[in-house]
């Protein structure tokens, strides 16, 4: 008893129960990560340096489950099979059907980290295989997070690109149960110089609650919670403290369950620092809504319109127009058949977004909000991936969108326009990443390509300082991509100055377009 009121210390909010641990899983070793089955009759949660687990006693942490029986978890068992390995093992969420099961950590390649998937097989599960999310890595050793009730959405805490101190909590949409959209992160009014970790998703899929040391409160990590404004998922209400649940130690891991009325959470309120999961009440200061807002969650069927029918009076119909995509070899002008996605936001409200996936054997014909603006990601084997913007505001009912691709030939130099540098300098722009960052994926899904980076300068100035300027950038670029992990031996960097242009230098706005970065590719 002592035991138990020792923990409770700390949770001081008026009118508010106190978080009390679950005595069937308390134990002396570290707890963590707790996550329902959809039915939630089955928790699962991370047990570390237990002398059962694949590693031993020096194991970082292996899976355990508990089963609730007569209303009551009984205790845990180890999870067997290839599920846990000698790597920290733990569950991000599994999907509404209690099918899938999304982990922490590359099973294939466990440097490279991530997240993999294991499928149910009656009682267990099967070796987990690795989830696709495009420019994935994590500086960080820490990778938590949740999968949204829908199963369609992913938060994620990690250090990533854009991170704006340690950890930052990000998002990513699926696409299907392998592969997922690229990382984005959820930006200022989230993340804080600190270290933002264990985000969670509520049903409404606009109710976020997360743990931080960069907001202050009670102890070393408190809970957070704030709600998502619109589409664009940067923009968040106001930070709030839940004071009746965080204690002066470190609490973090909370999620809602029994439809929301009740909630669990991890914290480390004890002599040794060790994780114990507690269950409470609800904050009553917490309210979500009863179902998600479909115009603001991803999804891959048609675009989904606003909600116009709950008030007549007030309803506005947004216009749609029919388009067809037409995607054709840059080179030869024949037809491809690539996978697109289609992402949009409403360009007056930034609401309601919107996703399509279109595949091979689509007749890429679809309807379009005539107020939005879209993105368009083309994917075909053979060549380089693209994306491109469209704003409807400027197309034409029925019209052909036409899009073109550059082949990966050898021979073929491609010139990357976004890519920029601080004047004077081999320091990358922020916004020249993204395209950067579809050369490495071109290179990691085409594994046998070598290329040749080079950089280029006008004529204007010294000669040999040029040469030197366009060798620092084109190598930065070098050193990018294999900081990212693409093998040092398939790029090559030259630095060729004023040497190639491909414009006049007489003026300035064409001297302008000799000032580029190219890759060419030398081996297939």
């Amino acid at each position: 008893m002592f035991f138990i009121m020792f923990h409770s210390i700390g949770f001081l909010c008026k009118g508010q129960e106190k978080p009390v641990i679950i005595d069937s899983l308390e134990s002396i070793y570290d707890d963590i990560a707790p996550v329902l089955s959809a039915d939630e009759k089955t928790m699962y949660f991370t047990k570390k340096n237990h002398p059962q687990n694949a590693g031993g006693e020096r194991d970082l942490g292996d899976i355990w489950f508990s089963k609730k029986i007569d209303g009551e978890w009984v205790v845990a068992q180890r999870l067997r099979g290839p599920v846990n390995n000698t790597n920290y093992n733990a569950v991000i969420g599994i999907t509404p059907d209690d099918n899938i099961m999304y982990v922490v950590g590359n099973y294939k390649n466990p440097r490279k980290g991530g997240v993999s998937y294991s499928r149910r097989i009656g009682e267990n599960w099967s070796e987990p295989q690795p989830v696709d999310i495009p420019y994935y890595k994590n500086k960080s050793e820490h990778l938590s997070g949740s999968l949204s009730k829908d199963g369609k959405i992913m938060v994620l805490s990690l250090e990533s690109f854009a991170t704006r101190g340690n950890e930052d909590i990000y998002y990513t949409f699926r696409k299907s149960i392998d592969e997922w959209t690229e990382l984005r992160n959820l930006g200022v009014d989230i993340n804080t110089e600190a270290q933002e970790l264990t985000p969670y998703l509520a049903s409404d899929n606009k109710t976020l609650f997360f743990s931080s040391n960069g907001r202050g409160g009670k102890g070393s990590r408190d809970v957070f919670y704030t709600k998502r404004r619109d589409a664009t998922w940067t923009t968040w209400s106001e930070v709030v403290n839940l004071a009746s649940v965080n204690s002066e130690g470190a609490d973090w891991y909370f999620k809602l369950i029994d439809d929301g009325e009740n909630a669990l959470l991890v914290n480390t309120v004890n002599s040794i620092g060790l994780g114990n999961i507690l269950k409470t009440k609800t904050p009553n200061q917490v309210v979500i809504e009863p179902e998600p807002e479909k115009s603001m969650t991803a999804s891959s069927q048609s675009v989904l319109a606003l909600n116009t029918t709950s008030n007549k009076n007030n309803a506005t119909v947004r216009e749609k127009i029919q388009v067809q995509f037409e995607v054709v070899d840059g080179f030869t002008g024949s037809q491809l058949k690539p996978q697109l996605l289609i992402k949009g936001v409403n360009e007056m409200s930034k609401s309601s977004y919107s996703e399509i996936v279109m595949g091979r054997t689509s007749s890429y014909k679809t309807k379009l909000f005539k107020d939005s603006i879209y993105t368009v990601d083309i994917s075909v084997d053979g060549y380089l991936d693209d994306l491109q913007t469209i704003k409807t505001d400027t197309i034409n009912a029925n019209q052909t969108i036409r899009l073109e691709l550059i082949s990966l030939e050898e021979g073929t130099t491609i010139q990357l326009k976004s890519v920029l540098f601080q004047r004077g300098t081999a320091d990358i722009l922020d916004g020249s990443f993204e395209e950067l960052d579809r050369v490495y994926s071109m290179l990691k899904k085409n594994p046998k390509i070598e290329i040749e980076l080079s950089g280029h300068t006008d004529n204007t100035g010294s000669a040999k300082l040029n040469i030197e300027l366009s060798q620092k950038r084109s190598d930065r670029i070098k050193d990018y991509l294999v900081e990212k992990g693409v093998e040092a031996g398939r790029l090559e960097s030259k630095g060729y100055g004023g040497a190639r242009p491909i414009a006049s230098n007489k003026s300035e706005a064409t001297r302008k377009l000799n000032r580029r970065v190219e890759f060419t590719i030398i081996k297939i």
